[in-house]
């Protein structure tokens, strides 16, 4: 004899089998709503249905039950068995009948309700049997029934909320209150984790649901609770991690904008990988990821497929790193970050070249052509072309068939936009066309003939229109101007968190790796900040990269103003290779330069976002191997083709491409850090207080005089408010009355001198005359009038030229500058005529 000892795992993946799953509902009182996805392997549905077509059920068999259970919700949930839909629902009905138990009585009024909500698109009908199964609610306490029960409710509020079950909305708020009560009851009453943690997972759904009508519902009252039972999960083995996680996965479109829900879903996954290890945990934020990307909320799926790419970065789950590495590219693709784009596509392609498996080296042509793509929407027209042949390779190598048009449509479209840019190129004029020539020289002449004979069309869209039209479509369809890689030096560019970015570099093949590779850190990490508010000017941000044995990064004052900052960055020349930290560390100090001084925020909040975020980002930046070194592994100085691409120029140079930023990168708007609107109209009130009782005269004064009058006036049409005006002139004449000498003895000093001059109360013999002070001295104040209110919302500017124009910018969209008043008297005496104005100066 021999006796085997089966532990608690093995017997739950036992009765995770469709077949006796009845069992574990049966005796182990597992909710119906976990119950295993049925695949139609061997044919089984078909067996099932020919099966119960001709035979009825035993009502008091729980096997019967679960056996038509499984029909009834393959022909609720998928379309090809929906007309079996109502010969399930007639099966399960008799589960209603005497004398079925009335735990089966109650899975039957679920089962039947879900089946008419989700298969025949009404519920009315079950309102009658849906009383019936919260009328004895309070008989049923297994953490399964409540569940169920929660469950239930969920599928009759959303049937209510699509007209689909017509019930009084009070009648389902009674059926939450009183579940609710038992779930407070219950809950407070166990004293064991493990039941415990099966009532808050059930107590938090059910704060998921209003509470009132009308209301929103308690969803933090639910991260409350969920809070909670993860630690009691924590001490009990069996709790149903794996199947929570899934359930989570499938909340992300509702839940994944919640601030708690990312800490939340790292802890889900953290217990997940402990109990079912990495690999297993990844699975569970690939689902979340995916649905992030489905509902086109990519910043987060950005987020979740990095986290992915490490835990499935082994052996046995390479395919589905690839599968997320795609996903990830073209994420990133589609967020306007073509280089980063370019950076993980690259990577995945080198894992499949060197792979030994035939799954992970059969992706190599999707993640080539998605890295011609990205170089082919940055604009770097020549270097898709090079891209798109070691791609067509590839394909050629891995794929059967593959000039089969059903399979492989990329190919025909690829090899039609390869011929667009012929056409364009050879409209341009002969050295465009020479460089693209030269890079389909080496092509296999099919394709290569293939191309140039499509350019040639005169049909072509290449042909029509004027190069002013073109451009505007092209500018609808690159991120940068096509052809961008021509020319002896380079300058790329795209647009996110407000910011215009440019990066300008000679055109060589190995200062054009380090600059990409820059650039394409840069986006991983704007992609990673985005969801933080730097609070950045409007501005554009323009890098000069050179190769140096020394990193720095200088601003360059000479070329900075006029919304633009001009910075000098020198990257180390050699690879970083494995000292992955000296390389994150060279990389992230200038990041975080350029946003210090694109910011206004103060250092120790910037330093506080900084300190929080930037290990994360440190995470992202670095994909497999460094960029310059894969950029080496595919483009060699060979079919670079240096002198061709030096010798021509960009297409229509001297015309601007307009770069497009993605609305989830777009910059942030509405009320800026620290902003009160209710404190800007107190304060404002003050500033009509002050402003009038110490240089009130002197403001009527200067409008009486007819070249400060129009100087104030025009102001006043370009929208500057009146307490704005009367701030400038309160701040010319306390300069005046007292004015700051080197000799002061301190700051606190010079603030006293200040306060003292705002307590100043001005008279007709004290208001100074408009000849002291001149247009020139009422525009300087103008300006410091911006940065003093910029500082009074507790912000600063991090660099001594500021860009006056950037700052208005940023206080009229979002500190109110030019929208925010109240009622006040006409302290400026707009309506004060010079005839009746008294004297006037000179």
């Amino acid at each position: 004899m021999s006796l085997e000892i089966f532990d608690g795992t093995a017997i739950a993946e036992m009765l995770s089998e469709r077949d006796v799953f009845w069992i574990a509902q049966e005796f182990l009182h597992i909710p119906a709503e976990i119950v295993p996805a049925a695949i139609d392997e061997g044919g089984w549905y078909g067996a099932l249905l020919q099966r119960w077509s001709s035979r009825s059920p035993l009502t008091v068999s729980a096997a019967d039950f679960s056996e038509i259970k499984f029909g009834l919700r393959r022909a609720t949930f998928r379309e090809e068995a929906r007309p079996n839909l109502l010969l399930w629902i007639q099966l399960m009905e008799r589960f209603l009948e005497h004398p079925a138990p009335r735990h089966l009585q109650r899975s039957a009024i679920y089962e039947i309700a879900v089946a008419h909500l989700r298969g025949k698109g009404e519920m009315t009908s079950q309102a009658d049997r849906l009383r019936d199964y919260f009328a004895d609610l309070g008989d049923w306490l297994a953490v399964a029934d409540l569940k169920d029960a929660a469950v239930l409710q969920t599928y009759a509020f959303g049937g209510s909320l699509l007209k689909q079950l017509d019930m009084d909305p009070g009648e389902l708020l009674t059926w939450r209150a009183n579940l609710l009560s038992l779930l407070d009851r219950e809950i407070e009453a166990t004293t064991g984790p493990g039941r415990r943690s099966g009532l808050l997972d059930t107590r938090g759904y059910l704060k998921l649901l209003p509470d009132a009508t009308g209301a929103e519902p308690p969803v933090d009252q639910a991260f409350d609770d969920w809070d909670r039972m993860l630690e009691d999960a924590e001490e009990t083995p069996l709790f149903p991690i794996a199947e929570f996680a899934s359930h989570l996965a499938k909340m992300t479109g509702g839940l994944g904008h919640h601030p708690r829900f990312e800490k939340f879903a790292e802890r889900v996954d953290e217990l997940l990988a402990k109990r079912q290890g990495l690999v297993v945990a990844a699975e569970s934020t690939y689902e979340r990821a995916l649905e992030f990307y489905k509902a086109d909320d990519l910043l987060r799926a950005v987020r979740d497929l990095h986290r992915i790419q490490v835990r499935w970065f082994t052996g046995d789950s390479m395919v589905r790193f690839q599968q997320a590495s795609f996903m990830l590219a073209n994420s990133y693709l589609e967020l306007g970050a073509a280089y980063a784009a370019k950076y993980v596509a690259f990577a995945a392609a080198h894992l499949a070249r060197t792979s030994e498996y035939l799954e992970v080296a059969s992706t190599a042509p999707m993640m080539l052509f998605l890295a011609a793509d990205a170089e082919d929407g940055a604009g770097n027209s020549v270097s898709y072309l090079h891209l798109l042949l070691l791609a067509m390779l590839a394909h050629f190598e891995q794929n059967p068939d593959p000039l089969d048009q059903n399979k492989h449509p990329e190919i025909e479209k690829q090899l039609g936009q390869a011929a667009a840019l012929r056409g364009f190129a050879a409209r341009s004029g002969p050295s465009q066309l020479a460089v693209v020539d030269r890079a389909l020289s080496i092509w296999p002449a099919p394709f290569r003939e293939s191309v140039v004979r499509a350019s040639l069309d005169p049909d072509g869209f290449w042909t029509k229109g004027t190069w002013d039209e073109a451009w505007s479509t092209m500018e609808q369809s690159f991120l940068d101007r096509p052809f961008g890689d021509l020319g002896g030096a380079r300058t790329i560019g795209w647009r996110a968190l407000g910011i215009h970015w440019t990066i300008g570099f000679i055109n060589d093949v190995r200062t054009v790796a380090v600059a990409e590779e820059f650039a394409a850190s840069l986006q991983m990490a704007l992609v990673s900040l985005a969801a933080h508010d730097f609070c950045l000017l409007p501005m554009r941000a323009h890098l000069n990269v050179s190769l140096s044995e020394k990193p720095r990064i200088t601003v360059d004052e000479s070329k900075t103003g006029d919304g633009v900052m001009t910075l000098e960055l020198a990257i180390r020349r050699e690879s970083h290779g494995k000292d992955l930290a000296r390389w994150s560390s060279e990389t992230l100090a200038p990041i975080a330069r350029m946003l210090e001084l694109l910011s206004v925020l103060r250092a120790d909040r910037l330093e506080a976002i900084m300190k929080e975020s930037f290990p994360d980002v440190a995470g992202k930046i670095h994909v497999a191997l460094p960029y310059r070194e894969l950029h080496r592994e595919w483009v060699d100085d060979a079919n670079f083709d240096t002198d061709g691409r030096q010798a021509s120029r960009p297409l229509l140079a001297d015309h601007e491409f307009n770069c497009r930023s993605h609305p989830q990168l777009s910059a942030k708007t509405g009320p800026g850090p620290g902003y009160l609107r209710a404190e800007a109209l107190q304060r404002i009130e003050i500033r009509y207080k002050k402003g009038a009782a110490c240089s009130g005269f002197t403001a009527r004064r200067l409008m009486a005089h007819p070249e400060r009058r129009k100087l104030l006036m025009g102001w006043r049409a370009e929208g500057l408010k009146d307490w704005e005006i009367l701030s400038i002139i309160a701040n010319a004449a306390i300069n005046l009355r007292h004015p700051l000498t080197d000799d002061d003895a301190s700051e606190a000093e010079a603030m006293e001198k200040l306060r003292s001059a705002l307590e100043f109360v001005e008279t007709p013999d004290t208001a100074i005359d408009p000849d002291l002070i001149p247009e020139g001295l009422l525009l300087g104040h103008r300006r410091a009038f911006q940065v003093a209110y910029l500082r009074s919302w507790n912000l600063d500017v991090h660099y001594a030229k500021i860009d006056e124009k950037a700052v208005k910018t940023l206080l009229i969209e979002r500190y109110g500058l030019r929208s925010d008043d109240v009622d006040h008297p006409d302290a400026l005496g707009w309506d004060t005529t010079l005839e009746d104005s008294g004297e006037v100066g000179s």
